[in-house]
């Protein structure tokens, strides 16, 4: 009973605001003063527990540095965080764009990098977030993934959004995805892979897909390859390809805007996070101990023959 209640307790949050760049120029008569604000994105879809930043008036507003901290009250695992980026005006602010961070990104041990804002294909934002008050936890940290020594791995793959697709199903209309699979070095392996929902509404040549899985099964030196795919009615047809290097992501991670080959100007933003060995790895591990054991090793008989 204990243990629930523990596991079910929030935390607090601490939000770095640092920075941005390449917003747009959106206020023409009064100046561009853009601000952000960060909320908590509970499981049933709503956004509570909102803090923001003070607007920036002075400088480069299109590039612009807040350097602010904020802090958020009840979140809890699983929980992701919106950001999103205003320009205050005289009668109103209006929307730039919004950037989200998934929850198994930050927890257990924090975040530092830029999210690509969703709206504006070439601009960023530069967060850091810490937990405060993380003793009331009792979800298992994400193990030390340096060290593996060729253990099978679990990576966790969050496929955000991409810029500037093609419009390939004329009668249909667009409906792209992303597979993501690990590049085997074993041609033999079983293959490992994950795929997300196609985009059907909206802007489905700049798709926002904000989805994360988790591949099982991935070795250190092995590439993920993420296809881009366009859903028609018989078949599916390629937008493009990236493929991530392991020494990109393992063991540190990666977050960041990949160019799509065949694309010339398209973009896919994805993070990248080792998670530590896999459960078929730790059960092979327990069945190698299980068989030593079993062995006896013989005496050597004092008498000859």
């Amino acid at each position: 009973q204990t243990s629930k209640t523990m596991a079910a307790q929030s935390n607090n949050l601490k939000v770095r605001i640092i920075g941005a760049e390449g917003l747009k120029h959106m206020n023409h008569f009064t100046g561009d003063h853009p601000y952000v604000s960060c909320g908590i994105k509970r499981a049933s879809g709503v956004v509570e527990t909102k803090a923001e930043t003070k607007p920036v008036t002075e400088g480069d507003v299109l590039n612009p540095v807040w350097d602010e901290t904020l802090e958020l009250e009840s979140w809890q695992p699983g929980e992701a965080l919106e950001f999103v980026l205003y320009d205050k005006g005289l009668l109103g602010a209006k929307t730039e764009g919004k950037a989200l961070l998934p929850s198994e990104f930050f927890h257990p041990n924090g975040f530092e990098g830029m999210l690509a804002i969703i709206g504006l294909p070439d601009a960023k934002l530069n967060v850091e977030v810490q937990l405060v008050g993380s003793e009331g936890l009792t979800t298992d940290a994400a193990p030390e993934a340096g060290g593996s020594g060729g253990v099978p791995q679990r990576v966790a793959v969050s496929i955000l959004q991409a810029h500037g697709l093609k419009h390939l199903n004329n009668f249909t209309g667009d409906q792209p995805y992303v597979v993501c699979e690990v590049k085997n070095i074993d041609p033999a392996a079983e293959t490992t892979r994950v795929e997300t929902q196609p985009v059907a509404e909206g802007d489905t040549l700049n798709p926002f897909w904000g989805e994360t899985h988790t591949l099982e099964r991935f070795s250190e030196g092995e590439s993920l390859e993420f296809t881009v795919y366009d859903k028609g009615l018989v078949a599916s047809k390629t937008e493009g390809k990236v493929v991530l290097p392991s020494d990109l992501f393992f063991p540190n991670g990666f977050s960041g805007m990949v160019v799509i080959s065949g694309l010339p100007d398209a973009l896919l933003h994805v993070i990248v996070r080792p998670l530590g060995p896999s459960e078929s790895a730790d059960a092979d591990a327990i069945s190698k101990k299980k068989k030593k054991k079993k062995i006896k090793v013989g005496k050597k008989s004092k008498g000859c023959c």
